[in-house]
Parts: structure tokens; sequence; C-alpha cells
């Protein structure tokens, strides 16, 4: 899903909190703006139902072309998958604090960036709950003049986590990013982009690692949930999917800018199609990993992995559906484990974030928040899970 930061409107900003600023709220529904990028993801996905393949676009010197896919036998251990993806290597622990940013149109706004930790992981533990469901046997992508790497995936049925490089010989163009929008929702697609990838059915965030990474090769983690098109069960294989072009995507989707606007004009419009190709690759990822369901003495129900979790709003908290449609509503959110320690999933007047990715209006009836940790949580040491306030202990 793309990001930019500046096609929010600014009229009378106040100081905004990040999450405040990426999903303005209103009558306690989403923000034009995310309903804008939602539907974008959802028409571009959409587009991808003929039968999947792979293939070679056999093309002139500077026209686009793919070449899928290489499998590479030089996989990266777990253990550094463990600690890049789920620990803190790469990146370190940040308080709140202020950033005054450009608001694209002369003028400047205050956001409020969330506190976040991350911690060291216990390799043995990591093993224990998920190494025999990580896919370590990278696939080679090359995509125009980039090569996309998958080192390594894992995924439950709701979400995944993956390990990727993007490398270029002349330096890497694909892809905004910086510290900050590490600490918001991730990078983005530029606007020299000639192609674009996602996850099949997935919203994401990818998380540059910027001590890694140098001009020409980015080393990146993909955390996605599967909020489209629902539940991926387990043996089937997620797929990388590609949209790539000989020229800049921004300039051929005259219809489709990178801010998300004229959603509602058809592709048929200005866009010349012809020049637009489409690739899948697998990802070999096809088992997940196990649910644990907990629920409350009011009827609320979630359910966790050691990656993510998934809670309806809608049930046990006192929401209306259309209240539980805005994430908004979500203040607090606590592992609490039976050693006598906890993990802050997320408190919203504390300004306290550790979650890698979350998302609201997801399920069938539009209710349920999604979310990725910042760490891998081992569900059989949980004494409870507290939401709002309210317990959730694991379902008899």
């Amino acid at each position: 899903m793309e990001k930019n930061l500046r096609s929010y409107e600014n009229e009378q900003f106040p100081d905004w909190s990040i999450e405040e600023f990426d999903a303005i709220s209103e009558d306690h529904v989403f923000s034009e703006q995310y309903q804008r990028e939602k539907r974008k993801v959802i028409r571009a996905h959409s587009k991808k139902k003929a039968p999947r393949r792979y293939f070679m676009q056999a093309v002139a010197a500077a026209a686009a072309c793919i070449v899928l896919p290489v499998v590479v036998y030089a996989a990266v251990t777990h253990a550094d998958f463990y600690q890049n993806a789920f620990g803190n290597a790469g990146r370190q622990s940040v308080s709140a604090h202020e950033e005054v940013l450009d608001d694209g149109k002369g003028g400047q706004l205050t956001v409020t960036y969330p506190e976040r930790e991350y911690v060291p992981i216990d390799e043995e533990m990591a093993e224990a709950l998920i190494g025999s469901n990580i896919s370590s046997e990278p696939v080679e992508v090359q995509i125009n003049d980039h090569t996309l790497t998958i080192n390594s995936a894992v995924r439950d049925e709701n979400a995944i986590v993956m390990e990727f490089t993007l490398e270029c010989e002349t330096g890497v163009t694909a892809l905004n990013y910086s510290e900050l929008d590490n600490e918001a929702k991730g990078a983005f697609m530029s606007e020299e982009s000639t192609f674009h990838f996602m996850v099949d059915g997935t919203a994401e965030n990818i998380y540059v690692d910027l001590e890694k990474s140098t001009e020409t090769c980015l080393h990146c983690y993909y955390y996605g949930l599967f909020v489209f098109d629902g539940p991926l069960a387990d043996g089937k294989s997620p797929t990388l999917d590609i949209t790539y072009a000989d020229e800049p995507l921004v300039d051929i989707y005259m219809n489709e800018p990178l801010d998300g606007s004229h959603m509602d004009e058809s592709l048929d419009g200005n866009t010349d199609k012809s020049k637009i190709h489409e690739a899948q690759v697998a990802i070999p990822a096809e088992h997940t990993l196990d649910l644990v369901s907990f629920t409350s003495e009011a009827g609320g129900v979630l359910d966790l992995s050691p990656i993510s979790l998934s809670i309806d709003m809608g049930k046990g908290l006192g929401l209306t559906n259309l209240e539980a449609y805005d994430p908004i509503h979500l203040n607090t959110m606590s592992i609490h484990y039976t050693d006598g320690s906890s993990y802050q999933v997320y408190d919203r007047d504390g300004n306290v974030d550790n979650t890698a990715y979350m998302c609201g209006g997801c399920g069938a009836a539009q209710t349920e928040i999604m979310l990725l940790f910042n760490r891998l949580i081992d569900p059989s040491k949980i004494d409870y899970v507290e939401v709002n306030g309210l317990i959730y202990n694991v379902s008899e």
C-alpha cells in the first residue's frame, strides 16, 4: 500500500500523534485518505484474477523485463532472521518524540511519533516456536534493473513476515525510506519506480535496516496482514504480485497518482495499460503457525500466534459496529505472562506502539483489528491478554 505524507490536507492542523496523522478519523470512520488507499490496493489486486503462471517477458533491451524465479542456495541462518525481523538488530528503541514535517503545500505540521521498544530474541525459544515454519531457500527475482531476493518468510493465516533485499548496481530507486518512515508506516514506492510489489491480499509495512543497507542494496523486512482476501489457509503458498513497466509507473497511471487521489476514476481513462505487465512469484511459506483463541467474560474474542493478533472489536467491548470499524477505539493492549512480566503492545494515550504493523476495519464485518507484534511471543506462556482494561483468557 503506497504511503505519501504529502497527501493530507493542511487546514488548521493540531499537534498529531503518528497514528492520528496516518489515519485521520472523524465521526468514528476511517479518513478519506485511508479509504482511497484501501480501495487502490483492493482494485489493483482485483486485476490479478487470471490463472497464475510464471513467465518471462521477451523484450528489447530498453523495455521492461522480469525474470522469474531463481532459487538460491545460500540462505541466511534462522538466527539472523530472528534477530533482524523480530529482535533489536538493525533498529533501536525510541521514546515518543515530536517532529515538524513538510505538509507538501509550503506549510508545516507537528507530528508525535510513538515510543517503540525492541528487545533481543531468545534464539532457542524462537527456533522452538517458528523454526520449522520458516522458508529458508531464498528466491531471487530480476525486475527491470533491480534484483529482489526473498531470503526468509514465516506466516500464520492472518499475517506474514518476510526478509528480503533489493539491489541495483546503479542505485536502488524503487523505494522512499528514512528513519522516520521506519518509525511510522514504513518505506513506500518512489515516483521513479518502474515496478511495484506486494504479497497478495496484504496491507504492509516495509522496514529498511539502515545500518545494513547501502545505496545499491537495501536490507528490508516486510510485515504484511492478509486483510483484503481474508485468511490464507495452511498449505497454500502466498504469492508476490509484481506490476512493472519500462518507465515510472506513476507516469503511466495518469489517473492513479501515488497519493491515492482520483480513486473513483476509471483506469481506462488516460492509462495505457499495454505498457503494464504483471507477474506472480510463489513464496515458499505454505505452512501456517497455529492460532490460539482467547475470550473475555463479556463475549470478546481474539486469536493470536507467535507473530500476530486479530481481535473482533465488535464483541465484548461495548462498541457499535461503526465504532468497532475505527481503530481509534483501541485504547490499550497488553500481554501478561505467567512469570509476571508483560508486553505493552499498544497505549494510545501513553504514545506507545510496539506493533510492527496494525490495520483496522478488517474481517467480514469490518470490525476486526489485526496487528503484527514487533517481537516474538510464546502463546503457551501467556496468563492473559488485556484490551481496553478487559481481560481475555485462553479459551477452554
